[in-house]
């Protein structure tokens, strides 16, 4: 398991990707405490899911692109769960319930330009995604195959 100021920095790493403020003492206790109750990492983690999570929380800027690629190649993988959790933990918590709940209103015709974009963006994401990870990847199966 990471230690306390890894979990931390990730967690507002991860905090900041999610579009919720980093920095809440009450969030990184509760995401402290599913780690510490083992609800994030199974047994079946593989060595590339714990250097793609250690790429993310060391440089924040690249979570968008992995969490593309996890989405699409490790939807259940561990940087998707620990995604996962820290928003059903902001999720649940006001002030942040409220900027995650609310509707955002458009016109048809500027929410379909508006969905079209964000498809243009995931498959740039995705593509730098991929990438980013082919490197850890060859290194997490030659490092398997020694």
């Amino acid at each position: 398991m990471a230690e306390r100021s890894e979990l931390d920095r990730e967690c507002d790493a991860f905090a900041h990707y999610l579009g919720a403020s980093a920095g809440d003492e009450y969030v990184r206790e509760q995401y402290r405490a599913a780690h510490a109750a083992g609800a994030v990492e199974l047994p079946s983690t593989t060595g590339f899911e714990r250097a793609v999570v250690s790429l993310a929380r060391s440089v924040p800027v690249l979570v968008r692109a992995l969490d593309a690629h996890a989405r699409v190649f490790s939807n259940g993988g561990l940087l998707r769960r620990k995604l996962v959790l820290l928003l059903a933990i902001h999720e649940v918590r006001a002030p942040h319930d409220e900027e995650l709940d609310t509707p955002t209103g458009a016109s048809v015709p500027g929410m379909l330009l508006h969905m079209t974009w964000l498809g243009v963006v995931f498959g740039v994401l995705l593509a730098c995604g991929m990438l980013l990870s082919l490197p850890i990847w060859l290194a997490s199966r030659l490092g398997a195959s020694r």
